[in-house]
């Protein structure tokens, strides 16, 4: 079957983000029926990289290589890396449960289609029957052939390299390269006895059938396997070595050009990358629209997608235009009568300033000096407020929203005179990318903030202290940080703890988070959150923001919820 380039970039892209790595080309990709990317199996596949590593992998699949059962072998060994995958992630990947169980579906449906003896098939629909709690209606020994292949999610890559080929040789008696020498002796007495050989090597092509779809399989006889080890990891659809310099590249093609010079991008990474964050980069980019045609290969079209998701954005918007104007209406009044409440000029009685002449008869009657009024000034024009989207993959599917929310608070406190700047932030391959929308001065950029989109892991940490250190160039006094986020931080750069490398996801993440949060606070910066994830994950937002987050649920609560939280702050800087 001919898979066509854009599903294939597809599937690459699932993989790379299960993965949390965009550094190398996957070895298998999976598709469906009729050949479009499969969702399920390539994040298991990305997950399956993460968890067990290319390290581990690569081999095992290369180790079947020429066997007459090589395809057998291969999806074998991919229903028991799932099992364990799934097992290790499901409690992380709240989408995970609820994938696998659509993908269980649709195996069960197709296989409806008639009965199968064929051994891989009546395993597939079995294993996926258990995964819906169902009955697997299994013989005996093919059900011990079942347990026996379902891994646990307790072993490392090597142990679980080691499980199942000890499976495929209690079962199916292989062994890597025993198998295919006397596979192809066989076939030598054959040619001698007979006098024809049968062809020990399998004529499989690249793309061929997995389960009720279809795999591509990196051909492991031309640069892959045990014997020549893994293929070289690629960042374009040029294959060539990862470099710094060539990931730096990949960065710039697919966000655009940096927003400040390499030295200056350079003596804030030393500051930032610190602590939690050694070992990690930062790349500010510009937030524009613009496409160099010149810009070939993956990062080309990632480019594209990009400013195609911008127009996804821009549409959505529109498609709702009344509710959003009424919003941004709603919203521009809440901030505005904040702001007279709490930071306009207050009078005060006081013993010098302007004569009130109303009052002076307490003077000379009672003694009181308090007859002259004087004017508390707390300038309106003293706020500034930064918005900082989470630009992650995890955001996918609240893209328009998440414009749609930046542009909304973004607009409303533009009419109401303060200066606000928009950014976006994810992290790719170690980089942590900042990309700037507009600054506090450009009062007309604010369609800007639907050139949003999102790729990638994010490490809100890194993030929020880039945030910070952008913050010293704030006009005001007065200085609030709005995050739209899902409080998840996820990134592949592990922070170290005691000796332990740990990953910067789950409670790490969300208490270097906290820390980086509880940091702005105690430089007088405010911190809210317009919270966009899921429930699961409100108690990793309390951690991290305490009371000053807010889920949003409709429109019509966006412009109530955001305002309180505004008005909050407001009411505490004029206090």
């Amino acid at each position: 079957m001919d898979i066509l380039d854009s599903e294939k970039r597809r599937a690459r892209n699932l993989i790379w983000n299960a993965a949390g790595d965009y550094s190398f080309e996957p070895d298998f990709k999976a598709y469906d029926e009729e050949g479009r990317a499969d969702l399920y199996w390539n994040s298991i596949i990305g997950a399956a990289r993460k968890n067990f590593g290319e390290e581990v992998l690569s081999p095992l699949l290369g180790s079947f290589e020429g066997c007459i059962d090589q395809a057998l072998y291969e999806e074998l060994t991919w229903i028991a890396i799932e099992n364990a995958v799934f097992l290790r992630e499901s409690g992380s990947r709240p989408a995970l449960p609820a994938l696998r169980k659509s993908y269980a579906r649709r195996v069960v449906a197709l296989s409806a289609g008639g009965p199968t003896d064929r051994l891989m098939d009546v395993l597939t629909v079995a294993h996926f029957r258990r995964a819906l709690g169902e009955d697997t209606a299994l013989k005996p020994h093919d059900r011990e052939l079942l347990d026996a292949l379902e891994a646990p999610q307790d072993l490392d890559g090597p142990a679980l390299a080691a499980y199942i080929l000890d499976f495929l040789h209690r079962y199916f008696g292989f062994v890597p390269q025993e198998t295919q020498a006397k596979e192809a002796a066989a076939d030598q007495k054959r040619h001698f006895f007979f006098g024809f050989h049968r062809k020990t090597k399998p004529d499989l092509p690249a793309v061929r059938g997995f389960g009720y779809g279809f795999g591509e399989h990196t051909d492991f006889s031309q640069g892959g396997g045990k014997e020549a080890g893994p293929p070289k990891r690629r960042i374009t659809d040029l294959t060539m070595a990862q470099s710094e310099a060539a990931l730096r590249e990949y960065i710039q093609n697919f966000f655009g050009p940096p927003l400040y010079e390499a030295r200056e991008m350079s003596q804030r990474e030393e500051a930032l990358c610190t602590d939690d964050h050694k070992g990690c980069h930062l790349y500010y980019a510009k937030g524009g629209d613009e496409l160099d045609t010149a810009i070939r290969g993956y990062a080309g079209s990632q480019r594209r997608a990009a400013l195609k998701q911008m127009e996804k954005n821009r549409a959505a918007y529109d498609n709702d235009l009344a509710r959003h104007r009424a919003t941004i209406a709603r919203l521009t009044a809440r901030i505005r009568n904040a702001m007279m409440a709490y930071l306009q000029p207050t009078v005060v009685r006081s013993s010098s300033g302007t004569l009130d002449a109303g009052r002076v008869w307490r003077g000379v009657y009672v003694n009181d000096d308090k007859v002259f009024s004087k004017l508390l000034q707390t300038d309106p024009g003293e706020l500034s407020v930064d918005l900082l989207l989470d630009g992650s993959t995890s955001q996918l599917d609240r893209q328009e929203t998440v414009a749609a929310q930046g542009y909304m608070i973004a607009e409303s406190l533009t009419r109401c005179g303060i200066p606000v700047r928009v950014t976006s932030f994810c992290s790719l391959s170690g980089y942590t990318i900042l990309t700037r929308y507009r600054d506090y001065k450009e009062t007309d950029a604010n369609e800007r903030i639907f050139h949003y989109f999102t790729t990638g892991c994010n490490r809100d940490g890194l993030g929020i202290r880039a945030l910070g250190r952008e913050l010293e160039d704030s006009p005001c006094e007065h200085r609030l940080v709005i995050l739209l986020s899902d409080a998840k931080p996820n990134d592949v750069i592990k922070v170290l703890r005691d000796g332990t490398y740990c990953d910067y996801a789950d409670d790490v993440g969300v208490q270097n988070t906290a820390m980086e949060v509880r940091s702005l606070l105690h430089r007088d910066i405010a911190v809210i959150c317009v919270f966009t994830g899921d429930d699961e994950d409100v108690p990793a937002a309390h951690t991290i923001y305490g009371r000053n987050f807010a889920r949003i649920r409709s429109l019509e609560q966006f412009a109530d919820t955001v305002g309180t939280l505004i008005q909050n702050q407001i009411r505490g800087f004029g206090s």
